[in-house]
């Protein structure tokens, strides 16, 4: 019995050994350097892409919030500008004053200074002095286009009585070259001044009377003006009709001399090309006032009159 065991497991050994062999036998066969176990092959593996998912935009929750209460904001200026000053609205009134003794000193005054006519009767020259009444105490401007050139034409609110009509009327005291230029930045040369009297002695001749008159800056005369009483009476004094020959050189001055061109501009006219056409309808309608008494014309009374001053003679009681 105990043989017959051993004998069994010797075969059992025997068969296990022989299963191993048959095992190892069905191998695969490995060439080159031996390795415990064989080295996979490289393989391709797939990359793998990114595929782009937009994110999303945050959105943005407004708050609540106070509804703001519209409040005016000042416009920013890039210049600081001047602030002119205010005109006095103070309207001059008249006070007892005669004339060589006999003749009354209204807003209807007048005396021809110098009066010229041709071989027919018509005109050839003409000055005038007037009496304006005062309707502010301040000296306004604007741009005119003359001769091609902006000029500045300062001038004076006052009131002359036509033939028991008063009419608003510009007097012009000067003028300077360029657009909207302010009384405080003029330069003292020739265009900023003005020739006025302020004494009794304008009655003299007038060859007597030029030395005695006193040459103002404008700006002068601005501050001259906003002290003067409620009492006064202006006079201006001017050429109205100036002889034919005197044309060329007037309209030369015009072009060179800005005070001219504001003096000059209301009694002459020009055509679109500047070619001088003869004397405006202004200056007919002063001459006829003046010599004939006759009426201003409509238009004219609706537009207003102007008158310029050669000079200005202040009278106060």
């Amino acid at each position: 019995m105990r043989r017959s065991c051993t004998k069994l497991h010797r075969i059992s050994i025997a068969l296990l050994v022989s299963v191993l062999l048959i095992a190892a036998g069905c191998q695969p066969r490995f060439e080159g350097r031996p390795t415990a176990r064989p080295t996979p092959l490289p393989t391709n593996t797939a990359t793998p892409t990114s595929t782009y998912t937009p994110s999303p935009v945050p959105t943005v929750t407004s708050s609540p919030t106070n509804t703001p209460t519209p409040s005016p904001t000042p416009l920013p200026s890039a210049t600081p500008t001047r602030t002119p000053t205010p005109i006095p609205p103070r309207i001059a009134t008249l006070f007892p004053l005669t004339a060589g003794g006999a003749r009354t000193v209204d807003w209807s005054y007048y005396y021809i200074s110098r009066k010229e006519t041709r071989n027919d009767g018509s005109l050839l020259s003409l000055s005038a002095t007037v009496a304006f009444q005062l309707l502010d105490r301040g000296i306004h401007h604007e741009t005119l286009r003359i001769l091609d050139q902006d000029v500045t034409v300062y001038y004076l609110r006052v009131s002359h009585t036509y033939n028991q009509v008063p009419i608003e009327t510009r007097l012009v005291l000067t003028g300077y070259f360029g657009k909207d230029v302010p009384i405080s930045a003029l330069p003292a040369d020739g265009s900023a001044y003005i020739s006025v009297r302020s004494h009794q002695d304008w009655q003299l001749p007038y060859e007597q009377r030029v030395e005695l008159f006193d040459d103002l800056l404008l700006s002068e005369f601005e501050r001259l003006l906003a002290d003067l009483p409620d009492e006064v009476i202006i006079l201006a004094h001017h050429p109205v009709i100036l002889p034919p020959d005197t044309w060329t050189q007037a309209v030369l001055d015009m072009s060179r001399i800005s005070a001219q061109a504001a003096r000059l501009q209301p009694f002459f006219e020009f055509d679109a090309f500047n070619i001088l056409l003869g004397q405006s309808d202004v200056a007919i309608a002063w001459a006829n006032y003046l010599t004939a008494s006759q009426p201003i014309p409509e238009e004219l009374n609706e537009d207003g009159m102007s008158f310029s001053a050669e000079y200005l003679i202040i009278i106060v009681p």
